[in-house]
C-alpha cells in the first residue's frame, strides 16, 4: 500500500455507509415538508388556474405541512402531507380552544400592508372630517346599510372626532352602482352625491380607474360586501 492511501477494508465500508446514512436521515429530518416547486408542480395537475406558491410550512398538526397560495392577489392555505402527494382544503379547528386556526393564518397572511394603505389613499373617493382617527369607509351608492350609518359618520367627522376616506366598491347585483360611483367621483360631487345617489353620464378615466382599482385591491383583501371599515 502506497503512503497516504486508504485501505479499504470491510470496517472502512461500513462506517462510510453507516455516515452516509446517518446525513441522509439528518437531511431528511431538516425538510420536514415538501419544497415550494414540488407543491406548485402537483398543485398545477389539479388546479386550472394562476396561482403562485409563496412557501411551504409545517403546521400544527406533525406530518403536516400547510401551504400558502397566491390566487389573484389573494392568499388560500393548503394543506400538505410531507411526500407532497396529498392535498387536503379545508379549515383547520382547535378542539381545545375551538379556534379556527385557518382563518386567523389568512387573516395576518391577507392583512393589508404599508403599501396597500398607500394605494388606498390614492383611490379615495373623498374624505370627511379633517382630523381625528383615521379609517376608510367602503360603501356603495346603492347599499342600503350603508346610508344607516352615514349620517352618524358625517356627524362625528364634523365634531372633528374621526376622518374617514371613503372608498366605493359597488357591488355587481346592484344595477348601475359602479357607474353611480364613477360619476359622483368625476363630476366632485362627495358627500352630497352618495346621499342624493347621483349619477350622470360622465364616466371619466380617472374615476372609472379609481373604482376599478378599488374593486380590484378590496376583493383581493378578502372584501366581499358593505358597509367595511378599514381602520389604520
Amino acid at each position: 500500500m502506497r503512503k497516504g492511501e486508504l485501505q479499504k477494508s470491510p470496517a472502512v465500508l461500513l462506517l462510510v455507509l453507516v455516515m452516509t446514512f446517518a446525513a441522509c436521515s439528518a437531511m431528511a429530518e431538516e425538510q420536514p415538508c415538501p419544497s415550494v416547486t414540488a407543491v406548485h408542480d402537483g398543485i398545477k395537475k389539479v388546479f386550472n388556474r394562476d396561482f403562485q406558491v409563496n412557501e411551504v410550512v409545517v403546521s400544527p398538526i406533525p406530518g403536516i405541512c400547510e401551504a400558502h397560495v397566491l390566487v389573484q392577489g389573494r392568499y388560500n392555505i393548503l394543506y400538505v402531507d410531507k411526500t407532497g402527494r396529498y392535498f387536503l382544503a379545508g379549515n383547520l379547528i382547535e378542539v381545545a380552544s375551538g379556534k379556527n386556526l385557518t382563518r386567523e393564518k389568512l387573516q395576518a397572511l391577507n392583512k393589508l400592508t404599508s403599501d396597500d394603505i398607500k394605494k388606498l389613499k390614492d383611490l379615495v373617493a373623498f374624505t370627511l372630517g379633517k382630523k381625528g382617527p383615521e379609517f376608510f369607509y367602503v360603501t356603495d351608492p346603492q347599499c342600503p346599510y350603508c346610508k344607516k350609518g352615514l349620517p352618524i359618520i358625517e356627524r362625528l367627522a364634523k365634531e372633528g372626532k374621526l376622518k374617514a376616506h371613503v372608498l366605493f366598491y359597488p357591488l355587481s347585483f346592484h344595477r348601475g352602482a359602479k357607474e353611480q360611483a364613477i360619476s359622483i367621483i368625476c363630476d366632485k360631487k362627495g358627500i352630497k352625491g352618495l346621499e342624493s345617489r347621483y349619477q350622470s353620464e360622465n364616466q371619466c378615466e380617472k374615476g372609472k380607474k379609481k373604482v376599478e382599482e378599488t374593486i380590484a385591491l378590496l376583493r383581493a383583501k378578502g372584501v366581499r360586501g358593505t358597509p367595511s371599515y378599514i381602520f389604520m
